[in-house]
């Protein structure tokens, strides 16, 4: 179905960009898991009324948008709130209210006991407690809705089609709600509860609790989406997300240091990323973000995926497998698609199944099929999974193909986008905003765009196809390496700048625009920049206009039009910044590196739960002791989780060498930590214990465990390959 043409005016912004709802998410809880994710008050209370982005949302909809209890309409008194691992739990106390029978009861005689867990529904339970001397009689009132919103509504998006009524209706003890999309999809959301209510609308169910002194009385409900009610209870839900929770870490590399805030950091980034794990249907992925991409996203679960290779190497096994399965046959304008060409992301709410939007099977990305390339390479040089990549190796070709093709047809020789869909996205790299690309007096840069970041994605690509080709025994890997490095020279010929190392970008006509941006980093990520440049990159990038104190910004303080709250034109985004930590380690700019991954230790330990978003403000440093939240950004959110395990793998230096040997390159400890085990490291199909304690000025490895096909060498630089200089 072909998507509708969208009038630009003044008010117009892409329905694909960033979020745009009304109001901030920075105050929210979030629980997630196996596909449900629940963004409530810290109290627990969903109101989409209130606070907008509250509620239950699996696949891009929102199935519950008010869920909150009060004593006979008087609501109680929060006492505290904590979202451990799993579950959530709060605790109140009442203020002064009217029993059923008019009489006074006075502030703090009732506690209340919430406890809730997501695990294929949600379920939570309350627990009320009469500590006053007398019994009592109060009526408790949980109050529901469910309003079937699509996620690009919420995000601000005024949907074209009316949206059909909700249906609901009330059985003994459950209340039913129903929805028939604009998709021909009928979406359910049942509410049920342990106990009969004394009276059940579709809006709230009453409870008389007759309490005797000292008396609890505790029930549950439960919130189903599409299914009948399990009946699991808090303590069984929540015992299972716990046992899944331990078994992802025992299969993950762990890190225990002597300081016990980077143990929970890092333990953490990976429950984080445990949480965003999702099957639908029988697709597995890394959903990118709660709440607003809370999907495939190609390029998303490629990065998160190379970020977490020395920690979980599965995650990107299945980010390959599954973009694979989806990757393009054929040209389809509408939806930004051409053979070989990677998804940029998959979507199964309403409006995208509707084609209102243009989302359910999104092309408009320009990098995500080179590094479809890099990261299988990247997966094979931990892993050694050669079945793995015989499998994928027709899908490799076919993005290189897609990758030569678009080089033929870009300006100058470059791989460059420009819209085709009139509802997708204008801006086509990471930083896709429809503002972010601009010249070094702020206006914007006129398409076709070849972007410096893409182009070093793309000669790595050609690289690693070479690679990729000679472990399979396929053809073509001297014809690879030979146009890899004839095209490496003709970015550094193109792109290359004394002063900025690498220009932003090359707009429509070819030439060259000068804007001091993160983007150039990534070419020290790729490998693929030239030594003079790749030097005079890294010392503009923490220079301070650039450099915030926290991180990188996107874009440097001194362009007109930076904002450090301008989703790509200011702010700091932390996988923006662990790669381009990786690419200052490969190049040996050691100084520089340790300063940034200093700065982003402290950042993510600055954040609630060290919960690390998907990005935040660019703001200085000196201006506030902690960073400053961006309003809605993501979080738990894939790549920013991810970002973690990222900069602990670079400053210890680990990288795979020849096939079988773990090199490690110059490590070095971040501050305040003297000793750091690695446990489980998993490499090459086995695992490995290493230890790191510091010595003065130096760090010493110990190999504590290591099976006899592994070979642990020390190094002084890089080992060669598709992501070396």
């Amino acid at each position: 179905m072909a998507a509708p043409e969208l009038e630009e005016g003044p008010g117009w912004l892409p329905v694909g960009e960033e979020p745009h709802p009304s109001g901030s998410i920075t105050h929210l809880t979030v629980l997630r898991h196996g596909g449900i994710s629940v963004l409530s008050l810290h109290s627990g209370d969903i109101d989409a009324r209130s606070e907008p982005a509250t509620g239950l949302y699996v696949r891009d909809t929102r199935h519950l948008s008010r869920l909150r209890f009060t004593f006979g309409g008087v609501p109680p008194i929060l006492l505290d709130a904590r979202r451990p691992e799993t579950p959530f739990s709060a605790i109140f106390t009442n203020g002064a209210l009217r029993d059923t029978a008019g009489d006074t009861v006075p502030a703090q005689t009732l506690v209340v006991r919430r406890r809730r867990a997501v695990s294929g529904s949600l379920i939570e339970s309350l627990s009320v407690s009469n500590y006053s001397h007398a019994g009592l009689e109060v009526d408790l009132r949980i109050e529901f809705a469910a309003d079937f919103r699509d996620i690009f509504e919420v995000r601000g998006y005024p949907r074209r089609t009316p949206a059909a009524p909700v249906r609901g209706r009330c059985e003994a003890d459950c209340a039913v709600f129903r929805y028939l999309g604009a998709d021909g999809v009928q979406r359910s959301t049942t509410i049920a509860f342990s106990e009969t209510p004394a009276r059940l609308t579709t809006r709230d169910a009453h409870f008389v609790l007759a309490l005797g002194p000292g008396e609890t009385r505790e029930f549950s409900l439960e919130v189903s989406i599409d299914a009948e009610p399990s009946g699991t209870s808090v303590a069984t839900a929540a015992a299972g997300v716990q046992r899944q929770q331990r078994e992802w870490l025992a299969r993950t590399t762990h890190i225990e240091t002597n300081r016990d805030d980077i143990n929970a950091l890092l333990r953490r980034a990976l429950l984080d990323i445990h949480a965003l794990q999702t099957t639908t249907g029988t697709d597995a992925y890394l959903a990118a973000g709660v709440p607003w991409f809370d999907t495939l996203f190609g390029r998303d679960s490629l990065i998160a995926g190379m970020e977490l290779l020395a920690f979980a190497p599965s995650v990107l096994r299945t980010a390959l497998l599954t973009l694979a399965k989806y990757q393009a046959e054929e040209e389809d304008a509408a939806h930004d698609a051409m053979p070989g060409k990677m998804p940029h992301e998959l979507r199964w709410g309403e409006l995208a199944r509707a084609g209102e939007v243009p989302f359910g099977r999104y092309y408009g990305s320009v990098d995500g099929t080179p590094l479809f390339v890099v990261a299988a390479w990247e997966y094979l040089r931990w892993t050694n999974d050669t079945a793995t990549l015989r499998e994928l190796w027709p899908h490799i070709q076919s993005a290189i193909w897609w990758c030569r093709d678009q080089m033929a047809a870009g300006p100058r020789g470059f791989v460059a986008y420009s819209r085709v869909s009139a509802a997708g996205l204008e801006n086509q790299g990471w930083k896709d905003s429809h503002d972010c690309i601009v010249w070094p007096d702020g206006h914007l840069v006129a398409p076709p765009i070849a972007l410096a970041e893409v182009q070093g994605y793309v000669a790595a690509a050609l690289a690693a196809y070479g690679f990729i080709a000679a472990a399979l025994g396929e053809p073509g890997s001297v014809d690879a390496a030979e146009v890899a490095s004839d095209f490496a020279r003709e970015v550094d010929a193109a792109f290359g700048h004394e002063h900025l190392g690498y220009v932003l970008c090359l707009d429509g006509a070819g030439e060259p625009v000068p804007t001091p941006a993160s983007n150039a980093g990534h070419l020290l990520w790729s490998g693929t920049a030239r030594a003079d440049f790749a030097r005079a990159t890294a010392i503009r990038l923490m220079q301070p206009d650039l450099f915030s104190g926290w991180g990188l910004r996107t874009l440097a303080s001194t362009v007109p039009g930076y904002n450090p709250l301008g989703y790509h034109k200011g702010s700091v985004w932390p996988h923006d910044n662990a790669l381009i930590l990786t690419g200052m380690r490969r190049y040996g700019f050691d100084d520089l590196a340790e300063r940034l991954g200093t700065a982003l230790i402290e950042t993510a330990l600055a954040f609630p739960d060290y919960c690390v978003p998907e990005l935040f403000s660019g703001d200085a440093r000196e201006f506030r002791a902690v960073p400053t939240p961006y309003p809605v950004a993501s979080w738990p959110q894939a790549w920013s989780a991810a970002s973690m395990p990222a900069v602990f793998t670079a400053m210890l230096g680990l990288q795979p060498g020849r096939p079988g040997q773990l090199r490690v390159v110059r490590p070095m400890l971040p501050g305040g930590i003297e000793t750091l085990a690695v446990r489980n490291l998993c490499f090459a199909g086995e695992t490995l214990d290493l230890i790191f304690r510091r010595l003065g000025r130096h760090v010493s490895v110990e190999v504590e465990r290591q099976p006899g096909s592994i070979e642990v060498v020390l190094s002084q630089a890089y080992p060669g390959g598709a992501t070396a200089p």
